[in-house]
């Protein structure tokens, strides 16, 4: 077999990575603040950059402005940064000798994104000759890698993110762009995971090769801008040894030492069965695919187990997946030649097929097969059953379910993964969920009941007037009198008890809000020097409406107060009826202005209470209004801290809940 550096056309030499030590991260870190410095200051933004890789990649490397060509004429456009092998510099290159292309800009926008998109696709689709393998059986990289480098950009990490996923989807796998570099956000790069599995970097595959892996590519965003550039050097220098094998392995765990692994997913594909990467679809129920997946287990005829086989339902096709020693492969021969066609994934204990063309039918018949044909035992994994209670007929659409319900429970998923914690977590929280439904219920018979009284007595239905005497034919002074009360009660039990429990579970003591003028603001001193937000909003929360709510529960349980009768009063031929007041505010208003309250705050201090606990470089921005989807109203998403998305922060407001 050919050599590497033969193949490409360079003469062997012994070659070296200058970032090849235990400084390598901390020296690659300092090289992006420096070029960021000089940046700034005028100098040339591409040549900085070739500097700086032509003092660490090895020979026969080299890094410079120049235009890619090919063999059929086509060319394309000039990049400032072209990564090419050859024994000395060019400004035209042989598409077979670029392995990699970096479009740069001082800073990048959104329409710029688009346009150097479009320039790696060009040059991604210049032709190349295929090379062989080298002697030692490492596969030669032939794909052009494409990189768009930012010192700067108008928007966040996430917003390019979301914009190169929208690219992706509209454009053929083999033309996509490999990563963003923006020295002062952070980076986004094409992540691959097996699945169940920790995500890995994604490498372009080769140009030839039809890839049917089962994995999971995401567009990943990080917003580790101080180390944006290690994260490049750590997909490019790893794609330069496989583009270049002579030039031996390059230091991929010096470059990412101290670099925090968080990062966002944005937007998954998979592999189909042509071997193009397409969206990962919507539609396949969650309960098939993780909850109650098609599976079975293998075991001998005295009971052992051999392994445990999943099928996932995979684009058009499926995956099989296997826990245990048992080779997949005496399984996938009952599938057939087809099912075999694809190399295996051993990793961590598990094996994973690659996609074939499988039905949830053709896995039974392979596991009925199976069984027909060898002294084995299958046992099928039986779905248990369930019941499902029907709680009403909202769903995401409604603020209230989107915000109260899935937003707090998928924001608990993320920031609580103790199982106790979590199972503790969620009977309160059920407590409290079911408590607003009540309350939103009953505010709403208060205000109807009222209203149709009001309007009864108006018309003469349900009062008369009789020699200046007034008859009230439909009082309704015992049912509302019963309904404020349960409201009240209501209220107070979620704010005082069950909201003061929750949060408390998540190290937060809101116990003193409820106590005396001293203790309160004893427990406000010992809270401000560590979340001073907090002890803001409960002063608000105190003056506004709490200290209210108590005062009127209080009064209710433990004084004489009850809602007053509703008052009538001649209005012409008719009467007309005045509404009972709570302290001095009309009944339907007081329990209007409550419910908006207490919706308000068990979103926000629920929010606050488990944004403390995310990972020091994750937080939640507040999606505005006009941004949120007719599907899912969603209020808060996560979001990068110094990506330069805006992060929420708990303050205190007087808008209504659906207004905010």
């Amino acid at each position: 077999m050919a050599d590497a550096g033969e193949a490409r056309g360079v003469e062997k030499e012994t070659p070296k990575w200058a970032s090849a030590t235990d400084s390598a991260s901390l020296d690659v870190r300092a090289a992006a603040a420096g070029i960021i410095t000089e940046s700034q200051l005028g100098k040339d933004l591409g040549r900085l950059l070739n500097d700086f890789l032509n003092a660490h990649v090895p020979w026969p490397y080299h890094a410079n402005p120049g235009i890619a060509f090919d063999a059929t004429g086509g060319e394309s456009q000039r990049f400032e940064s072209l990564i090419y092998t050859s024994p000395t510099p060019l400004d035209r290159v042989s598409a077979d000798n670029v392995a990699c292309a970096v479009d740069v800009h001082e800073r990048l926008d959104l329409e710029q994104l688009r346009q150097s998109f479009g320039r790696i696709a060009r040059v991604k689709a210049l032709s190349k000759k295929i090379f062989p393998s080298v002697s030692d059986g490492v596969p030669v990289a032939d794909a052009t890698m494409g990189i768009i480098f930012a010192r700067e950009s108008d928007v966040a990490i996430e917003v390019l993110a979301h914009e190169v996923a929208e690219l992706l989807r509209k454009h053929p796998h083999r033309l996509w762009t490999d990563m963003v570099v923006v020295l002062s956000r952070g980076t986004v790069h094409l992540a691959c995971q097996i699945p169940y599995k920790p995500l890995g970097d994604f490498l372009p595959p080769a140009r030839n090769v039809n890839y049917r892996a089962a994995m999971y590519i995401h567009v990943f965003a990080r917003a580790h801008a101080a180390f944006a550039l290690n994260k490049m050097c750590a997909l490019l220098f790893p794609y330069l040894y496989m583009y270049q094998p002579a030039v031996g392995l390059p230091p991929y765990k010096e470059l990412l030492k101290d670099m925090p692994q968080t990062g966002m997913p944005i937007a998954g594909f998979q592999f189909n069965l042509s071997g193009n990467l397409v969206p990962v679809p919507t539609t396949t129920p969650f309960t098939e695919l993780y909850l109650f997946p098609l599976s079975f287990r293998v075991e001998d005829q005295q009971g052992n187990l051999h392994a445990k086989v999943q099928y996932m339902p995979w684009q058009d096709g499926g995956v099989v997946r296997v826990q245990g020693q048992f080779p997949i492969e005496a399984l996938l021969v009952f599938a057939g030649k087809e099912a075999l066609s694809q190399p295996v994934v051993r990793f961590q204990g598990e094996q994973t097929s690659g996609v074939i063309p499988m039905s949830a039918d053709q896995f039974k018949q392979m596991a009925m097969k199976l069984a027909k044909q060898s002294n084995l035992v299958i046992k099928p994994d039986q779905r248990p059953k369930l019941v499902i209670n029907k709680h009403g007929d909202e769903g995401t659409s409604s603020p209230f379910i989107a915000r109260l319900f899935l937003g707090l429970c998928t924001l608990r998923d993320q920031t609580i993964a103790d199982k106790s914690l979590r199972q503790s977590f969620d009977k309160v929280f059920e407590g409290i969920i079911g408590g607003l439904q009540n309350l939103r219920t009953t505010a709403r018979s208060i205000t109807t009941l009222y209203s149709s009284h009001s309007e009864g007595v108006a018309s003469g239905k349900a009062a008369r007037v009789v020699n200046g005497d007034i008859y009230i034919d439909e009082p309704i002074d015992a049912e509302l009198r019963r309904l404020t009360e349960s409201f009240i009660n209501t209220a107070s039990r979620i704010v005082k008890e069950r909201m003061k429990e929750l949060v408390k579970l998540l190290d937060v003591n809101i116990g003193f809000l409820f106590q005396k003028g001293g203790a309160f603001n004893n427990g406000i001193a010992r809270l401000r020097p560590t979340d001073p937000a907090l002890g803001d909003y409960l002063i608000a929360t105190r003056a506004k409406w709490c200290a209210r709510l108590m005062m009127v529960r209080n009064s209710l349980e433990h004084e004489t107060w009850s809602l007053p009768h509703v008052r009538h009063e001649q209005a012409g031929a008719n009467a007309r009826a005045i509404e009972p007041l709570i302290d001095g505010q009309p009944v339907t208003e007081f329990v209007a202005q409550m419910l908006d309250r207490v919706c308000c705050f068990v979103e926000e201090l629920s929010t606050h209470a488990m944004q403390r606990r995310m990972q020091h470089d994750v937080s939640l921005t507040e999606i505005p209004l006009s941004e949120r989807l007719p599907e899912n109203a969603a209020r808060f998403r996560q979001a990068l801290i110094g990506g330069g998305t805006p992060t929420w922060a708990l303050a205190y407001h007087d808008s209504k809940f659906e207004d905010t």
